[in-house]
């Protein structure tokens, strides 16, 4: 009853028939609007339409070309309303070096076949906990394609479509005003737990992400790794970590990684909870679903996905390269996160805008314990055929306060996507022990 109360509510909120449509029509199979906007600058969506190929040469001929209009700190008031504060932030603070170049919208996002067919059964079949801080059950596909409450939004995101077995190749940088730290050179491996497509029931167990890294680079680091088992549970089985140490040689059960924890890879400027731009429990905080807007925001960014994402020339103090970025027009969901007034996070409150078409979150704005906007940031995704679907080519995390911002990039040829789960085991502590002594 309370879920139907909500939905209805959004119907006269928003204007947009959420009860009446439906997936497939008036949706499209992952939940977001078919339709283009009132002035055609955001396009209806037909990537479904397009066979493997011809998405392939669309995505290709996106590199090609120019942006519509470029924004500055002279002419953002003209754009102001697509804008995130982060944003205009970034305008007040850089006005002579940062712009947003704005090209075309290409609606590119689509994803396998299998997974819409269960995003059709979640619609029956998923559900959250009664104070939504756990997904209970869902089909490997996103959970709340009509989604009732901002939880259930959050949620989307955290159980997206990113493939089923991954290996990443990553550079991170952190950007100083005046300097550039070393950068750290990653090897990733994930496991979505949750898109096992071999699950024959939307009952989940508590897991949802398998995560090791290991560090590849600067020399004194190297050697070094981080186990990490995630949770879709996580008030009644919390996540565990393991830290494997090289000089031991051996795996060693770690506090879990969380809420604010400090990540010292990004020198302090990004912390456990921003990893893929948010993860892990939604409890410390109170979630508001704010509406749904068409905003200014990182998309297509191919070129980031086919050249070197740690190019020192897009590394410029305070932002990267306005040449190297790719913004388009786009709708997405707006939810704001207020930190509880008996728990602690170094975030009071946080803005969140996640992409329609791929549930993804895109942008946020942080804000201190005063209420002054802190903390900004972006996601530049691009599409991977070989996933097939959207994934992050670059995020950027910035200190407004300090002008610094750390850069977590995937280095192209060295992203791996399979369609099969990992082997038995895979992720055990003991296994990662044995691969790492070779």
């Amino acid at each position: 009853m309370k879920r139907f109360y909500f939905s209805a509510m959004l119907c006269a909120l928003f204007s947009w028939p959420v009860m009446a449509a439906s997936l497939g029509q008036d949706l499209t199979p992952v939940g977001a609007e078919r339709a283009g906007n009132a002035d055609g600058s955001i396009p209806a969506w037909h990537a479904d339409e397009l066979s493997e190929q011809a998405h392939l040469e669309w995505m290709q001929r996106l590199t090609a070309e120019s942006p519509l209009y470029i924004i500055t700190a002279d002419n953002m008031a003209t754009y102001q309303k697509w804008l995130a504060p982060g944003l205009l932030k970034m305008f007040e603070l850089h006005p002579e070096s940062f712009q947003v170049p704005v090209y075309q919208t290409h609606r590119t996002a689509r994803q396998p076949e299998w997974t819409y067919r269960n995003i059709e059964r979640n619609i029956k079949d998923a559900r959250i906990s009664e104070t939504g801080d756990e997904l209970l059950a869902a089909w490997p596909g996103t959970p709340f394609p009509i989604p009732a409450s901002p939880h259930e939004i959050i949620w989307n995101h955290q159980t997206r479509w990113k493939g089923v077995f991954i290996s990443l190749h990553l550079f991170e940088n952190t950007v100083y005003p005046n300097s550039l730290v070393d950068s750290l050179e990653t090897n990733i491996d994930t496991y979505a737990e949750f898109y096992n497509p071999n699950r024959e029931t939307p009952e989940l167990s508590s897991r949802n992400i398998y995560y090791f890294s290991h560090i590849l680079g600067p020399a004194r680091l190297a050697g070094g790794g981080l186990l990490i088992h995630d949770s879709l549970r996580p008030m009644q089985k919390p996540r565990q970590s393991w830290i494997y140490i090289t000089g031991e040689r051996r795996m060693r059960r770690s506090p879990a990684l969380g809420y604010d924890s400090p990540l010292f890879n990004s020198e302090g400027i990004r912390v456990a909870d921003e990893i893929d731009i948010f993860n892990g429990p939604l409890d410390r905080y109170d979630w508001q679903l704010i509406g749904k807007r068409e905003m200014l925001i990182p998309y297509n960014n191919q070129k980031m996905r086919y050249n070197r994402c740690d190019d020192p020339q897009a590394l410029t103090p305070y932002h990267l390269s306005p040449h190297a970025m790719r913004f388009e027009k786009h709708r997405v969901w707006v939810v704001e996160a207020r930190l509880k007034p008996d728990a602690r996070h170094i975030y009071k409150r946080r803005t969140f805008y996640i992409d329609e078409d791929t549930w993804s979150i895109v942008l946020v704005d942080i804000y201190d314990k005063h209420d002054d906007l802190w903390r900004f940031t972006m996601r530049f995704s691009a599409y991977y055929e070989e996933m097939p679907g959207m994934f992050s080519s670059l995020d950027t995390y910035h200190d407004l306060k300090e002008g610094a911002y750390f850069m977590q990039c995937s280095a192209g040829e060295g992203t791996r996507f399979y369609s099969d789960p990992p082997p038995e085991g895979y992720f055990t502590p003991a296994s990662i022990r044995k691969r790492m002594k070779r």
